[in-house]
């Protein structure tokens, strides 16, 4: 901060003084800046409070107020348009009065202000042993110090003059004869320092204390924006969607969600059909898949559990957004002349390391005569079922064990429907819509 130089035997001049003021000030502007920015005012303190009637009272503060040095001469010191942040204080509250009911803001501007009246002694070179009181001797006095005070505006809401700075709104109903503490809202972007320095965390390894809270930030955000809380829950959150009845699904994969774990049961083979005392086969169990799929939030997959055979009808394969199959099992064979062989093991179509693949857990069972009576297979077991029951004189065969079992044999008669197959879908995050 530059200080003026005054020398013995020099004569002083006013702008020596006028000098060392104006250095102060723009040292203090600059220290201003260094913590606020000069981008826009900050105001402290100039709380708004209920006076006598119509009227309210702003307390004590400060405002900071970026303009420049001197816009005009201060004394015989020239004007300095440089930028400076100014920093108005009223150490004193001050009185607004409103008048009348209605919707009203209260803005703030930095003023400077002639004041500190005193009677100034001036050199009388007639007499140089005595002073002139006053110019010319006339005894009156003259403002001492150039005050940069806060002055206040109350205009109709909205309206700020320009120049100012918006700080508080009042609104006071018609009918009422005083203003109450409800009336005064802080005016919409005061700018009111909301933390001092001694409240401030420091930038490094900060110790907050209180419960600090920060934005939570979208599902599936991967920035370097802080996770809070809500954010690692929902993250963390386990989410799951289970479909057991044959037929076609959507899926529509949720915000933040990249990978799921898929787990596909397919349906069961039907048993043959026993006749001529011939019982017939056991329907084979459906395949079984378990991976991890990469998926893309927002885009709809279509899933499919597959349905288990009849007599009539073949199995269909259960599947998941084009990327998988899981095949159902094999018809049981037909008993005639002799007994009808147990249908194959389903399987699965996907080639992928991080796949837990199984085929179905056993093939059906082949028809077989005990002491005379025929028995057909039993349905052959998927993952996680175990091999069905076998038909033992029964005629029509027992449909399969869910998932994926595949019915038994007729003996005689038709065989037993397969099982249907299943899907269930497991991830981290906030549920499918």
């Amino acid at each position: 901060m530059d200080r003026q130089i005054i020398y013995p035997g020099a004569i002083a001049l006013d702008t020596d003084q006028l000098l060392q003021s104006r250095n102060t000030m723009v040292g203090l502007g600059y220290l201003a800046k260094m913590m606020l920015g000069d981008a826009t005012p900050c105001a402290d303190g100039l709380q708004c409070t209920p006076a006598t009637g119509l009227a309210v009272m702003l307390s004590a503060g400060s405002l900071t107020l970026p303009t420049v040095i001197d816009a005009s001469y201060v004394g015989l010191l020239p004007p300095d348009g440089d930028p400076l942040l100014k920093i108005g204080i009223n150490t004193a509250p001050v009185l607004v009065q409103l008048g009348s009911p209605g919707a009203f803001l209260i803005s703030a501007t930095v003023t400077e202000v002639a004041g500190g009246d005193l009677p100034i002694a001036y050199y009388d070179a007639a007499n140089p042993s005595l002073a002139l009181i006053g110019p010319g001797g006339d005894g009156l006095p003259q403002a001492s110090v150039l005050q940069q005070r806060i002055g206040f505006a109350a205009t109709a809401a909205g309206l700020a003059p320009a120049g100012s700075t918006p700080l508080w709104s009042v609104e006071i109903p018609a009918g009422a004869i005083a203003v109450g503490p409800g009336m005064i809202t802080p005016a919409p972007g005061a700018p009111f320092i909301a933390v001092k320095l001694p409240q401030a965390a420091p930038l490094l390894s900060p110790g907050f204390s209180g419960a600090p809270t920060a934005p939570t930030a979208l599902p599936g955000d991967v920035s370097t924006l802080l996770a809070t809380t809500a954010f690692v829950s929902g993250a963390n959150r386990r989410s799951r969607a289970v479909w057991i009845k044959a037929g076609t699904n959507v899926w529509t994969c949720p915000a933040g969600v990249s990978q799921i774990l898929f787990r596909g049961w397919g349906a069961g083979g039907a048993g043959g059909t026993g006749s001529g005392g011939s019982p017939a086969g056991g329907g084979g169990g459906g395949g079984y898949l378990e991976v991890l799929l990469d998926v893309a939030q927002g885009q709809a997959y279509p899933v499919v559990v597959g349905s288990g055979a009849t007599a009539s009808a073949t199995v269909t394969p259960t599947s998941f957004g084009g990327l998988l199959s899981v095949f159902g099992g094999g018809n049981g064979g037909n008993g005639g002349s002799q007994p009808g062989v147990g249908g194959t093991v389903g399987s699965d179509a996907v080639l992928q390391l991080a796949a837990l693949s199984n085929p179905g857990i056993s093939a059906g069972q082949a028809g077989y005569v005990a002491g005379g009576t025929a028995i057909g297979g039993a349905g052959g077991g998927s993952y996680g079922s175990t091999l069905g029951f076998a038909n033992t004189g029964l005629g029509a065969g027992l449909p399969g064990g869910w998932p994926g079992g595949g019915g038994s044999g007729g003996a005689p008669g038709p065989g037993g429907p397969g099982a249907d197959g299943l899907v269930i879908l497991e991830w981290c995050g906030e549920p499918a819509a």
